[in-house]
């Protein structure tokens, strides 16, 4: 199965260079993947900068906000990059696991076969959305749940013809923030989640002091607040070091 990933990008350049630099090894040992970047008229850096590590980058002229960034990429997909099966979704402050896409494909098989409906996959098990009531099912590999994060999300062909025919109809929601809630809802199924984490969220750069932290001076903070449930061991032998990268610029 050939796999788009489609990456928003918005400024952030530290965590963001960290991110691409994984991303495009991946994707090079890889071999039946490719790397799409969605930049939001960041500011800290330019098309150049992001062509190193892709080929294939759109930068809006003007900020709109990750909806629009989102909905081009399920766009170009459903209508340009027809010869892709998978489409997975996520942002520039996160760290792939090597394995990732290995990984995705295979409980992609799984969903395809062993539940009633195909469902949409998730490989961030996270600390925000590990609340109880969004858990619907679930055994010691994978859970059932109605919302899964926005950093990780992967839709096959008939899922995201499905997206783009809801924005279509809707294009309310490509200018309100529920990429990650109202789209996947309009499928009508829930995600299927791993119990381990392939990746890492780190949610800040050097300079975003204050964005989940408030007043405190404590970085930690921010990298605490939607880090990765049961990550895999990889993920667990660089978060302090990738922490460490962010934070000396």
């Amino acid at each position: 199965m050939k796999v788009f990933i489609a990456l928003s990008t918005c400024e952030r350049k530290i965590v963001t260079k960290l991110c691409l630099d994984n991303l495009k090894e991946i994707v090079k040992k890889d071999g039946n993947s490719k790397l799409a970047i969605y930049d939001d008229a960041s500011e800290t850096y330019d098309e150049k900068f992001l062509k190193k590590f892709s080929k294939s980058v759109l930068r809006f002229r003007i900020r709109g906000g990750i909806e629009r960034s989102r909905a081009r990429s399920f766009r170009d997909f459903e209508y340009i990059h027809k010869d892709f099966d998978l489409l997975y979704i996520t942002d520039n402050d996160t760290i792939h696991d090597p394995s990732f896409l290995s990984v995705l494909r295979d409980v992609h098989v799984v969903s395809s076969v062993s539940f009633e409906k195909k469902m949409p996959i998730g490989l961030f098990n996270s600390v925000l959305h590990s609340n109880p009531k969004n858990i619907i099912d679930g055994d010691e590999s994978f859970s059932i749940r109605y919302t899964c994060p926005g950093v990780s999300q992967c839709y096959d062909r008939s899922m995201v013809s499905k997206i783009v025919d809801f924005l279509n109809k809707n294009p309310i929601y490509e200018t309100t923030y529920g990429f990650d809630y109202h789209w996947p809802r309009s499928l009508g199924v829930p995600f299927l989640q791993t119990k381990t984490s392939y990746l890492e969220h780190f949610a800040r750069d050097k300079d975003e002091h204050g964005l989940h932290s408030g007043l405190s001076e404590d970085p930690m903070i921010d990298f605490n607040r939607d880090r990765a449930v049961n990550p895999t061991s990889y993920l667990q032998g660089i978060r302090m070091k990738t922490i460490k990268k962010i934070m000396s610029g």
